[in-house]
This record gives C-alpha cells, structure tokens and sequence, in this order.
C-alpha cells in the first residue's frame, strides 16, 4: 500500500500573535494535520541565541474530519509527533536532544487540548537564520504504526550568534615592514563579540613563506577565556627574509576554543601585512690579489638587488688587528644606486711582509639611507665579505741593491790591481 503523506507550510509571519513572557506565541489558524489541528507553537527562550538550549512547545487539538473520523475517541488510535530537522543548515548547527517530545498516548477527544515540548540544542557556532524543522504525525493501531503519515513545516528564529571571536587589524613597530627586518613586533585584540563565554582560547600564528617567528615556539598563544564583548590583546614577533619582495601578506591567525559544554571549535582569521621595499646591497665581484711587502688595489663592485633606490652608498673594511694588511682609507664612498644599478668601490692596500701566502677574509660593511623621495629616511647596513689573494713575496730591493755595491767594489779592487800591475812592469 503506497504511503500517503500531507505537508503544509506554516507563515509565521502572517499568523503572529503576541510575546508572552519569554514565550513567542505563534498561531496557525486552522492549519492542521488531517484529523489534528495544531493551534500554536512557541519557543523557550523567545529570543534565541546561538549556543541556546530550546524547548519548543506544540499544542493541538482532535477534529472529526470529515473524511475520516473514525480515529478520534476510538481508544485503539493513538497519534505520535516527531520532530525532525528539514534543511541542511538544520542538520548542520542543530542538534535535536528530544526529537519525539512528551508522549502523549490514549486515545484522542475532539475539543481536548494536547501539548508536547521538544528539546534543541543551537551550535555555538550557529550562524543567525531561520532554521526549519518539520513535525512528521504518526497514527498507530493498537501501538503498531499506520502507513499514513502527515508533515507540517516550520521555522525557527535564531536572532543572534554564540560565540563570535574577531580580530582586529594589526598594528606594527616599526610602522613600515621592510623585507630583513627581525624582531617585528605584531599588536592585535582579540575580541568576543557574540553572546556566549568561549574558554581554553588558543592563537597560532602562521605566514607565507619568508616570514617567520622571531624565537622558537613563539607562534602559539593561550589566552584562556573570554566572555561575551570582552577582549584580550595580544602580539607576536616576526623576522623577515632579507630576499623577500615587497608587497601585500597574508597572516593566519588560527583559533581553537571551547563552548561552557566543552564543544570544541576551530576558527581561521586573515590579516593582511604590507611590506614596503628597500635597497639591498650586495658584491657582485671583487678585485685584488698583491705579494706579501707590496703596495696593491683592492675593488670591490656593489649592486643594489632591491626594489628602493639606495642613497650616499658606502663601502667599509673592518680590518682584523691579526690581518696583514694596512689601509690609507677604509672606506669608499660610491654615492646613489638605483635597483639593479652597480657602483665600484677602490681600496689602495699595503700588504705586511708578514702577510701568508693565502686567500684572506675581509669584512666589509655596506651602508646606504633609504630612497627619501619615498619617505625611507632608514640608514641600512649589510655585512659582506671579500677575499684578497696574496700570491707570493716580494723580493727585497735592498739586498739587490747590495749586490750591486758589493760587484762594484770587486769590479774596483780588480781595476786598481790590473793597473798596480801594470805600472810595476812599467
């Protein structure tokens, strides 16, 4: 026998009445189940938040239809309503804790008042909607189930949302972000605005690649609880790669929290962070190789690989006081740079007698103020290396210069003795 079911749809809009108490009293005139009326329904609390625990109470009362009568006052009829969710955001943030109400059984009266309360519980996390739910009534015989069926649907009000946890924009020290800058102190609040208490707060912090925690386990935060329009501040510290581009990031905060019923929840913020640009100088070749006891040049070519021009660019040796080398000036003055530009800073160096044959490791600082047509009035510095060759020894002009002399006076001795000689024979 095919199943035959009757839905209809109830318009609370149209047969809204009155508030009572914390009841809202919705009537549904004449609208019934084919042998049921159901005069009104109404919620507990009236306005519903998120996070709410609800009853919804039904009432209705027994008619003789016309075209079937027989179930009412007969004491082998009974009739059973259930209360299912009728949409997927029901079935989502909507958890029906009685879903069959207060059994009511016997038999039904025509005139007689019937009542039942069902049991919901809104998700914290609920969004404010109108949820729909639909009442499925159930004929028995002598308790065994009647394949007629009827449906009425209805809709719930939830006014406002639980627990809403926000995060307002972020604040930075220093003001500008450029890329290489370590320690980046990141200032935010983090905010509950909605109507239900959220304990055991977590915060992480996450970012795209080049940005990264200042310290070890420095992305994680416990903030602990917070009720509701209560908020809390809270900062992260951030270094950034000294190789990444400017432009627009995207920080995620990830939120993990609990409901007073221990309901756990995970939330994603993002926050943008603007980089602004700067120069980065860096050595693009060197120059300079010289014997141990000589006089040699040392060139150093920088080029500025960042996307700011680079103002009064300076080159700087800071010499070891164990290295061989001594210098006239240790710094090279090369003026601006645009981005991708090069500039070529000259040493003349003096190489110790000392000096070991070898490859040796010099320090330089490279100093430049930011580009001040945009308002980067910041003095950068960028520690670099160069190599300078000592390939040999040179020879002592003295001793040569001795040699010299020394055949000299032999070439005399030899002269006066040939002409000793040969005065003798004169």
């Amino acid at each position: 026998m095919e199943k035959n079911t009757q839905r209809k749809k109830l318009d609370f809009g149209t047969f809204f009445k009155s508030f009572l108490g914390l009841f809202v009293l919705l009537s549904f005139a004449q609208v019934s189940f084919a042998d049921l009326q159901l005069n009104y329904i109404h919620f507990d609390p009236a306005i519903i938040s998120a996070g709410d625990e609800v009853d919804i109470v039904i009432q209705y009362e027994a008619q003789n239809a016309p075209f079937d009568s027989s179930k009412i006052g007969d004491d082998e009829y009974s009739f059973n309503v259930k209360l299912e969710a009728d949409d997927d955001l029901t079935e989502k943030y909507i958890l029906i804790t009685d879903s069959r109400g207060d059994d009511v059984k016997g038999t039904l009266y025509s005139g007689e008042k019937y009542y039942k309360t069902f049991k919901v519980k809104v998700l914290n996390n609920a969004p404010a909607a109108n949820y729909e739910f639909k009442l499925v009534g159930q004929w028995y015989k002598n308790g065994n189930a009647l394949d007629y069926t009827e449906e009425l649907t209805f809709e719930m009000p939830v006014k406002k949302e639980g627990i809403i946890l926000d995060i307002s924009s972020i604040t930075t020290n220093p003001n500008q972000v450029r890329p290489g800058d370590k320690f980046v102190e990141l200032y935010t609040s983090l905010e509950n605005v909605g109507e239900k208490t959220a304990k055991n707060i977590k915060v992480k912090l996450s970012a795209q690649e080049g940005i990264d925690p200042s310290y070890s386990d420095n992305n994680e935060l416990s903030v602990g609880k917070l009720a509701s329009q209560e908020s809390k501040d809270i900062d992260f510290t951030i270094n950034l790669d000294d190789e990444l581009k400017a432009g627009e990031y995207t920080l995620t905060y990830t939120l993990e929290y609990m409901d007073l019923d221990d309901n756990s929840y995970t939330l994603e913020k993002n926050i943008s962070l603007l980089v602004k640009e700067k120069p980065n100088l860096v050595i693009e070749k060197v120059e300079g190789e010289g014997l141990a006891g000589s006089s040699s040049t040392l060139k150093v070519w920088v080029k500025n690989v960042g996307e700011e021009s680079a103002e009064s660019v300076d080159v700087r040796v800071l010499k070891q006081s164990s290295q061989p080398f001594e210098f006239d000036f240790r710094s090279s003055f090369i003026g601006e740079l645009e981005p991708g530009e090069t500039g070529l800073a000259v040493f003349d160096i003096d190489v110790l007698d000392s000096a070991d044959i070898k490859a040796h490791d010099l320090k330089l600082v490279l100093r430049a103020k930011g580009d001040t047509d945009e308002g980067d009035d910041n003095i950068y510095t960028f520690n670099r290396r160069a190599y300078f060759t000592v390939t040999g020894v040179k020879q002592n002009s003295y001793v040569y210069v001795g040699l010299g002399l020394f055949a000299l006076l032999v070439i005399g001795f030899l002269v006066k003795g040939r002409k000793k000689k040969h005065e003798g024979k004169k």
